[in-house]
């Protein structure tokens, strides 16, 4: 998230956000606020008032493009598109993450990083959309013209490029690696993302979309009880210690 002097942007995974993040601080000197992916819901109050912007991509491309970051990043061979889906969407524990050859750490970030919908990024915290405009990544060339326009400032983020990959593929469709089962998986996950995409013209922002704290790192919503729970136990100890 960035915050501006009358609007939000919004970084949804996937979306060229960490390079926009990037011209933004290098060019005009404004500094990501909070987390990276904080989502409208963790908006500052002093700054709910301005207008909500970020970008959407194609729910199939945007999960061939995460799997496939961490397929070459992280090494593991064993780790196919539709068993990354069958992990992270199907009913697979966390576990089976060690089964495609990944480290603790790999495997309690993969489980549960962006597998809730893009749509919930542009929610407050009652899952009602805020978002002024949401702009598709496939269009992002003219998008950011308009952006430009409408902030005062330059914001073609040619010659950036803050997430470096670090091996040479070259061009490849993204859609070779999508089978019928990991779509399947993907579009049941994502549904509304799937809905709000379909829409021709403007993506919609008419649409609610249920949001956890730390959404981006979260699962499902009994997260957020389980957090709440060790919240309160916390607090329950302090007191019984605090007593004694």
């Amino acid at each position: 998230m960035i915050i501006l002097p009358n609007h939000v942007y919004i970084h949804v995974p996937k979306t060229g956000g960490s390079s926009f993040e990037q011209m933004m601080y290098e060019r005009h000197g404004f500094p990501v606020s909070g987390d990276q992916h904080n989502v409208a819901a963790d908006i500052p109050t002093s700054d709910i008032q301005k207008e909500v912007f970020g970008f959407m991509r194609d729910p199939l491309i945007s999960e061939v493009s995460n799997w496939r970051y961490h397929y070459f990043s992280w090494g593991s061979s064993k780790m196919t598109f539709t068993e990354w889906c069958e992990w992270r969407y199907g009913d697979k524990p966390e576990e089976y993450g060690y089964q495609l050859g990944l480290a603790k750490n790999q495997v309690e970030y993969g489980y549960k990083f962006n597998v809730r919908p893009s749509a919930g990024y542009f929610c407050d915290s009652t899952g009602n959309c805020v978002a002024d405009r949401i702009y598709r990544y496939e269009d992002i060339g003219n998008a950011l013209v308009e952006i430009s326009e409408i902030l005062g400032m330059d914001c073609s983020i040619d010659g950036f490029q803050a997430m470096q990959y670090n091996w040479s593929r070259g061009r490849e469709e993204y859609g070779d690696h999508i089978t019928k089962r990991a779509e399947d998986l993907i579009s049941e996950a994502k549904a509304i993302d799937f809905e709000i995409w379909a829409e021709s013209g403007d993506i919609p922002t008419d649409y609610t979309c249920p949001v956890v704290r730390r959404n981006a790192y979260s699962r499902y919503r009994s997260d957020l009880q389980t957090e709440t729970k060790a919240a309160k136990s916390r607090l329950f100890l302090c007191v019984v210690l605090k007593l004694h």
